[in-house]
């Protein structure tokens, strides 16, 4: 089986480390334990391609939030990404505007690279709240999807649309 790394960024707090979890185990602790330095998860997707006869092994980097948008000196953490995702809490509009600079970042750094910008906590947003595209992301390349680690809305989905990507792309 194909075996190919995807890159979890954004700030401490944001959720990676429960969108992950929620990708790879299937649930959700609200408990917050901050990921020192980077965790790896493996996780198999099969059903993938046209035919859905594709399969790839991600490996997952989750990295720790504490180095914001300086992600990028540290090359182990992004070397050989084939795909990344980077993480906002919609409820601190200041993680939004790191995602908007590693997003930057990662055109200029991994091009040709799928880039996944998640909104998360969406589950803590009032009922009548529509959530607006951040004017920061404005412009950007790239998908921007509304998840909650809590629920589990959109997250398998985002992670299959990335591997799919991958092989689409021969990354």
């Amino acid at each position: 089986m194909m075996r190919r790394k995807l890159v979890m960024l954004g700030e401490m707090a944001v959720g990676k480390t429960s969108i992950v979890r929620r990708m790879v185990l299937d649930r959700f602790d609200g408990d917050y334990k901050g990921t020192l330095g980077h965790d790896i998860f493996v996780y198999a997707l099969s059903g993938l391609g046209p035919a859905r006869d594709r399969s790839l092994e991600l490996v997952i980097w989750d990295t720790d939030g504490g180095l914001g948008a300086s992600a990028f000196h540290l090359d182990a953490a992004v070397k050989g990404a084939s795909a990344v995702i980077i993480v906002g809490d919609v409820t601190r509009p200041r993680t939004v505007e790191t995602m908007a600079l590693l997003a930057k970042e990662c055109d200029a750094r991994l091009p040709g690279r799928p880039v996944y910008l998640v909104l998360n906590k969406t589950d803590l947003l009032p009922d009548a709240a529509i959530m607006d595209r951040p004017q920061s992301l404005d412009g950007l390349p790239f998908p921007i999807v509304k998840t909650s680690a809590k629920s589990g809305d959109n997250i398998k989905e985002t992670f299959v649309d990335a591997a799919n990507t991958i092989l689409r792309r021969e990354l």
